[in-house]
């Protein structure tokens, strides 16, 4: 499910993640959100009540809270899901209401596509549907009902291409529908009006299955995409980019749902992001999600769904995906493996998000906090690191300047799990070449994840990683170079690699496997001390 445009919205997330200056040693504080737990729904009820809240938001355009967290219009596919599952807990009023956000789109009363979408053209793997008069009427639209308009040939065209490519990969093709839809057995893919509410598409399912009887969480899946990707809706890009990129995220959810229709949202969010670039790599759509993830905001969680931050989580499989390069057909096999762990239809290991991912790494001779603790490292240098990086933002650092009236300063973060936090500390007025710094960490304990990395920027241009050793209890120290003739900087890194949870324990968690994680809220303490050898 993706919006039109990106919105960078504050983040409200299941933690306290504030990184600032002991007032000891320091004068500058590091402005960043207040990070809050989401609540808990009191009964399924409340939860369904809520859900139903959500998605009515979303198709009005309506950010609204939801368990202390906002909904932005991308999660339209996710929101639906749980409204599927949820619908029964409702009161027969809200049972109503829900009713219409699960129809198909054009069908006359659905609050999405409104009017009816009469055409219904099959080609290879699809049916498409459409209109050619009134507000739905497709881009070429002609009137003759017994052509094909040249945009309806393109997405078609599009689509099944994108679904050779998908198979050439390994994935599973998506689940048929049977007779629903286009009546013929074949993935249906709803053309209307949807961009003049925020919308670039989004995919969903009516296939009847429950899970808590079958134990199958395989789904079938029906998508939506705009009818024209008209240049005022969607100003970036042209129509055809918007629909091809558009046309491979909601198309891999619906591969997605042939494997875990209930799987993690970040999960399903982030890698039909990331697949984007994968298929059409010149269009860079998804770049415009970057400062609102993991790049531009460290110190949320890796795993965090909500507020539009797990789109720009894509840069976590293009790191994974860089460094693990090796494909089936076009894409890279990491992704499909993770997919392959996630499988939820008879037989499948059924791993939730995370679990699945630290599997894959395992086999691939690595680890999820090895491989965690250098994505946190190479964020503060991507054009060094991604082929693309040159086009990418920054993490966020506390910088501080330590001189000779003041040699100590020091940093605190409060932290969460799968995230980081830099403190940079700048040399001024040490010329003399035996300057130094000498680095404390008290960290939590490493059991828990904690990890450090220091950065040592030199003037020369060069850039030298320390890995810092941290007992068992999570302190440790380092010396480094600090003449302000030789050195530009120091950067402490302090991250939390833990990915334990509590599984199932709160149906609004925004994590991994609706979980409780076990090592978000321990202080992260730096001290840097400059002196003389």
């Amino acid at each position: 499910m993706k919006l039109s445009s990106l919105l960078v919205l504050p983040i409200s997330v299941a933690l306290a993640a504030s990184l600032t200056v002991p007032a000891a040693v320091a004068d500058d504080d590091f402005d960043q959100p207040d990070l809050k737990v989401p609540g808990t729904s009191s009964s399924k009820a409340a939860e369904a009540k809520d859900t139903l809240a959500e998605v009515q938001a979303i198709v009005n355009g309506d950010a609204k809270a939801r368990g202390g967290r906002t909904s932005d219009g991308r999660d339209l596919t996710v929101a639906l899901r749980d409204l599927r599952v949820q619908t029964k807990y409702l009161s027969p009023a809200d049972k109503k209401v829900a009713h219409q956000f699960l129809l198909r789109p054009g069908t006359g009363s659905d609050p999405y596509i409104p009017g009816a979408l009469p055409i219904n053209k099959c080609f290879v793997e699809l049916c498409i549907h459409y209109a050619e008069t009134g507000t739905n009427a497709v881009l070429d639209s002609d009137g003759d009902a017994n052509t094909i308009p040249a945009y309806v040939q393109n997405v078609a065209d599009t689509i099944n291409q994108i679904n050779v490519d998908y198979v050439a990969a390994g994935y599973r093709t998506p689940k048929r529908d049977g007779a629903l839809g286009g009546g013929t057995n074949k993935i249906d893919i709803y053309l209307g009006q949807i961009g003049n509410q925020g919308l670039y598409g989004f995919c969903t399912s009516d296939d009847p299955n429950n899970p808590d009887t079958s134990g199958d969480y395989s789904f079938w899946a029906y998508c939506a995409l705009d009818n024209d990707y008209a240049p005022a809706e969607f100003p970036t890009n042209t129509p055809t980019e918007n629909m091809q990129v558009t046309a491979a995220h909601e198309f891999f959810h619906a591969v997605q749902y042939a494997y875990d229709a209930w799987e993690d949202g970040w999960l399903l969010e982030s890698t039909a992001t990331w697949v984007e670039d994968e298929m059409f790599d010149g269009v860079d759509d998804n770049r415009q999600y970057l400062a609102n993830g993991p790049l531009g905001l460290s110190y949320v969680p890796l795993d965090y769904y909500g507020d539009g931050f797990h789109y720009g989580t894509w840069i976590w499989w293009r790191y994974l995906t860089e460094k693990f390069p090796a494909k089936t057909g076009k894409l890279p096999n990491l992704v499909r493996k993770v997919w392959e762990r996630a499988d939820g239809a008879p037989g499948g290991p059924d791993d939730y998000s995370t679990q699945g991912l630290a599997k894959v790494l395992s086999n691939l001779g690595t680890t999820l906090k090895k491989e965690f603790v250098n994505f946190s490292t190479v964020n503060r240098n991507p054009k060094k690191y991604y082929s693309e990086g040159a086009n990418y933002p920054t993490t966020q650092a506390l910088v501080q300047t330590i001189n000779p009236s003041h040699k100590i300063k020091g940093a605190n973060w409060t932290s969460g799990h799968l995230a980081s936090a830099t403190s940079r500390f700048n040399p001024q007025n040490l010329g003399a070449a035996d300057w130094r710094l000498k680095v404390t960490l008290d960290f939590a304990p490493t059991d828990r994840g904690s990890a450090a990395v220091i950065l040592v920027y030199k003037k020369n241009g060069k850039i030298e990683r320390l890995n810092v050793k941290l007992n068992q209890e999570g302190n440790g120290a380092k010396n480094v170079p600090f003449s302000s003739g030789s050195i530009k900087g120091v950067e402490v890194l302090m991250i939390n690699s833990s990915s334990r949870f509590n599984c199932y324990t709160n149906p609004d968690s925004p994590y991994s496997c609706l979980g409780t994680p076990k090592d978000d809220g321990p202080k992260y303490e730096v001290t840097a001390k400059a002196y003389r050898a």
